[in-house]
């Protein structure tokens, strides 16, 4: 999967798992992790769920061992998924729209394809320079000198509108231990928020870039704009912020995974959309 970098994986350990299991008191993703080696110890391939939901990752000339994840994923994750009134659950498997041969064995074992769509996006920071242009009152700032709470909140307000009731300084339901559950990723060091606020401090729109110079990668999860800030361009100018913050910093490549409309922001601001990725169901 081309955006699920060692960045993705600790965003799932670090931010996804204290989602999860410290603020909803569900199951850990990373105690239904699994890794495939071969006969000289090496991995060849990981089966990781985020959230309920099933998927791989693959060393390319492994693609044979996929059966034998699905196997072990139908047995092994039915915990992560609620039970319906029938008793079984409705298992989900993530599986990228060009892996021809996952899908012919998904539709093997009676896997339907829902019509949702999720997109993998890359961008490349050396190649760009970018200007940010906002209307007046507007900035695009980074996060070191704004307060934590006030951050995870617009963040938070940026997913769940409904709680946004203009105050940043508010305790949301969920959000505030997975926000600093990730500091203890690996990749927090280098890492970065970047947001438009207004002149006054209000926050309109919130990322989080994760960034491995080793690789020289960057993966950009979550992004959100609060409802009353949308439809004005911040998204992407935040993210030119981001893109030439990145550019500073020597970065080749930077990700980003989207789904339903927000493809078309990433992609406006500079993302080219590598796969796409579809989201396969069965009872069982």
């Amino acid at each position: 999967m081309v955006s699920w970098l060692p960045q993705r994986f600790d965003d799932l350990i670090y931010r996804i798992d204290v989602l999860y299991h410290d603020e909803r008191g569900k199951h850990k993703n990373a105690d239904y992790t699994y890794l495939f080696e071969d006969d000289s110890n090496n991995i060849i391939g990981i089966v990781v769920p985020d959230g309920d939901s099933f998927n791989t990752c693959i060393k390319n000339g492994y693609e044979d061992i996929f059966n034998i994840m699905l196997d072990l994923g139908e047995k092994e994750l039915r915990p992560l998924f609620k039970k319906e009134n029938d008793g079984k659950i409705n298992f989900l498997v993530v599986s990228h729209d060009s892996l021809k041969n996952q899908q012919k064995e998904l539709l093997k074992r009676g896997y339907k394809k829902d019509v949702a769509r999720d997109f993998d996006n890359v961008q490349h920071p050396l190649e760009t320079n970018y200007v940010i242009e906002l209307p007046e009152g507007f900035k695009q700032v980074y996060g070191e000198n704004i307060e934590d709470g006030k951050k995870y909140t617009a963040c938070h307000y940026g997913f769940h509108p409904e709680d946004d009731n203009g105050d940043l300084t508010s305790t949301p339901k969920e959000g505030s231990l997975s926000y600093q559950g990730r500091k203890n990723s690996q990749f927090f060091k280098d890492s970065f928020e970047s947001m438009i606020i207004t002149d006054d401090g209000d926050i309109c729109s919130y990322c989080f870039c994760y960034v491995d110079r080793e690789t020289s990668t960057a993966f950009i999860e979550p992004v959100s704009t609060r409802k009353k800030y949308r439809q004005k361009g911040f998204a992407k100018q935040m993210l030119y912020g981001v893109i030439n913050r990145l550019k500073d910093m020597k970065i080749e490549n930077a990700y980003i995974n989207s789904y339903d409309w927000r493809r078309k922001v990433y992609n406006s601001a500079g993302f080219k959309t590598e796969d796409s990725i579809g989201f396969w169901y069965k009872k069982i």
